[in-house]
Formats: structure tokens, sequence, C-alpha cells
């Protein structure tokens, strides 16, 4: 999670947003932001690119041949498909717990080596391909519970400022039977979210719109941004 990028997109949407006491809570605080994503430009192409994603063609009829992704940004890759199908029959919550489980065992690989820009939001086909940094593993849960049924209105890729590391980070809030669950790569199990005290929220994210929570202050070279400005 590239500082440069997050700063940009706050400080427009509190430009946009009016202020607002900021509670703890995911779903029940935060500002909510003016229709659409033009300043959250990885999350718009994110939506747009999973609204056309087909699962991979079959390229040979022998089944000893595997289909493969011919776009991996567009594509739905089989072994995706294979464990949901997997977990599409169990309790929410064991799928949740098994969605957590699943993607974090994708490697953790950094923007700057796998796309050798400074930030970019991988959609599920091309995290399951090359692995990916925080928001990547975040994307795909929400993706891979959309698809098992789960509302997008319980859903939240959130972007936190960890207290403890001073960095920024992006989780997924899942709102599952009266509890908001954590799905983070950086924790192997999913656990309730107010056991994470060092995440601040900052902005939260699905596909019908995003809030914002609170504006940490953050210092890049000599110059610190606040919630009232540089």
């Amino acid at each position: 999670m590239r500082a440069a990028t997050l700063i940009k997109a706050l400080i427009v949407a509190l430009l946009l947003a009016p202020s607002s006491a900021y509670a703890n809570s995911i779903f029940q605080s935060g500002v909510r932001g003016s229709q659409g994503f033009a300043f959250f430009p990885f999350w718009q192409q994110i939506l747009t690119d999973m609204a056309a994603a087909q699962p991979p063609s079959a390229l040979h009829a022998d089944a000893a041949h595997v289909p493969q992704c011919a776009n991996a940004r567009t594509c739905v890759p089989a072994v995706w498909t294979s464990f949901l199908d997997s977990i599409r029959k169990q309790p929410r919550h064991a799928q949740l717990a098994a969605v957590n489980q699943w993607a974090n065992m994708r490697p953790y690989v950094e923007d700057w080596v796998n796309w050798h820009v400074p930030d970019y939001w991988e959609t599920p086909g091309e995290f399951l391909t090359r692995g990916g940094d925080c928001e990547d593993y975040a994307i795909t849960k929400y993706f891979s519970l959309v698809r098992l049924g789960f509302s997008p209105d319980n859903l939240r890729v959130v972007i936190v400022n960890d207290t403890n590391l001073q960095a920024f980070h992006a989780v997924l809030a899942v709102r599952d039977d009266g509890v908001v669950w954590l799905l983070d790569n950086q924790i192997p199990q999913a656990v309730p979210m107010d056991v994470a005290v060092q995440y601040v929220p900052i902005y939260s994210l699905n596909e019908r719109g995003w809030w914002m929570h609170s504006m940490p202050k953050i210092s890049v070279g000599n110059v610190t941004i606040a919630a009232g400005g540089p």
C-alpha cells in the first residue's frame, strides 16, 4: 500500500465529504462519498474487469489438458472456481474462515516486484497467478465471498493505518451474524475486527459505494498532511 496513491485519494475525498465524528464500527460510521469511484480508479477498474471476467476457455477436449487463462486480468481461474465449489455448502462463518485461510496461502509480492509500478490493484485472476500485496488479498477475499452469496452490503475493503507499524494496510471487513469479522493477510484466522486495536480505518469500499472514516497525519519528506490540509 503506497502512501502517494493513498494521499491523493484522501485529499480529494475529504474535500468532498462533510465533517463528521468518526466511530470505530466500519458499518455504522463514516461519511459516505459521492456517487461513483472517479477518485478511486484502481477500484473502478477492478469492478469493470470483474464484470467482464470469464472462466478459462477449454482449449483442448482432452481432459489431460488444463484450460488456461488467456488474460489473467479478466479470467476466473479454474482453481478458484473449484475451491469455491468445495466450500459452497458450508455454514457462512466456515466459508469466510476458509476463504481467509486459502487466500493467505498465496505469496506476498510487492507491486514494484510484480508490476514495476508503485501501486497496482489486482483482480483475483492476477493475484492467483502472481501473488500480490495486502489490497490484493482483500480484493480476492471480497469477490470470493460475493461469489459464495454474501451481500456486498456486508463486505468492505478497508484501508487502515496500522499504528504499530506506522504504515498503511488493506483488509477485508465482513459483517455476519452481528459481528464484524476481520480477514487479514497478516492474521491466519478470521477474528472479530474490534480485537485489531492497532488498525485505524481511513476509508472503505464495496461495489456500491465508498466511505471516509478518518484522516491520520501522514508525513512525506518535510510535508505533513492532516485533516486540515498540508
